[in-house]
C-alpha cells in the first residue's frame, strides 16, 4: 500500500473531518479543503447548521450522538483549494466546487479515469442504491444546482461520501437523478 500524501476534505462536517488531524499527524499528509471550508475545518469559526428537510432533524441528532464526547482534534494547517484546481494524483484530480451541502463543498473529478467523487452533494440510498440529493444541506436550491453541475461531468464510476458507488451507467444515473430534482444538466 502506498503512503498517504493528501487528505481531501469535501466539506467541514464532523463525519468527514473527524480523523483528518490524526491521520495527518501519523502520515505527514497534507490536509486539503475548499477556501470557504478551511476556517471551519481548522475550528476558527463554527459551520452553519443545515436547513432541515422533512425527517432530517432526527437523522442528524442520532448521527451527532455517535461522535466522540470530547470532540476531535482539528487540523491546524489546511491547504486551500478552489474550483478548477488540479491536484497531482489520479492523472489530475480536478476540484469541483459544489456548494449547497455546505458553502465550500467540493467533489473531485478524475477525467482521465472517468471517476467522480461527489462528497455529500450526492448520495446513494442505503435501501436500493438509487442516486439521491445529499441530505442536511445548508441551501437546498444551491445543492440542486450543484447536483446538476456534477452530473454533467463525464463519469463512468461515481463514488459518494455516503452509500455504495455507482459502477454501471454512472453518468446516466447521475444525470437522470439530477433532472428528477429539477437540476439543469
Amino acid at each position: 500500500m502506498g503512503r498517504v500524501r493528501r487528505i481531501v476534505l469535501t466539506h467541514f462536517h464532523e463525519d468527514h473531518v473527524g480523523g483528518a488531524q490524526e491521520v495527518a499527524a501519523l502520515t505527514g499528509a497534507e490536509v486539503v479543503a475548499h477556501g470557504l471550508e478551511a476556517p471551519v475545518v481548522r475550528g476558527e469559526v463554527p459551520g452553519p447548521p443545515p436547513m432541515y428537510e422533512d425527517g432530517e432533524r432526527p437523522l442528524h441528532e442520532s448521527a451527532l450522538r455517535l461522535l466522540p464526547r470530547g470532540g476531535f482534534d482539528r487540523p491546524a494547517r489546511v491547504t486551500e483549494v478552489s474550483d478548477g484546481d488540479v491536484l497531482d494524483f489520479g492523472g489530475g484530480a480536478r476540484v469541483v466546487h459544489a456548494p449547497g451541502h455546505t458553502d465550500g463543498s467540493v467533489g473531485l473529478h478524475l477525467p482521465r479515469h472517468g471517476v467522480l467523487f461527489t462528497g455529500d452533494a450526492v448520495a446513494a440510498s442505503p435501501f436500493d442504491g438509487s442516486v439521491l440529493l445529499g441530505v442536511l444541506n445548508t441551501d437546498r436550491d444551491r445543492a440542486v444546482s450543484s447536483f446538476g453541475r456534477v452530473a454533467a461531468l463525464d463519469s463512468e464510476l461515481v463514488c459518494f461520501g455516503h452509500g455504495d458507488p455507482v459502477t454501471v451507467r454512472a453518468g446516466a444515473a447521475l444525470r437522470e437523478a439530477a433532472r428528477s430534482y429539477g437540476a439543469d444538466v
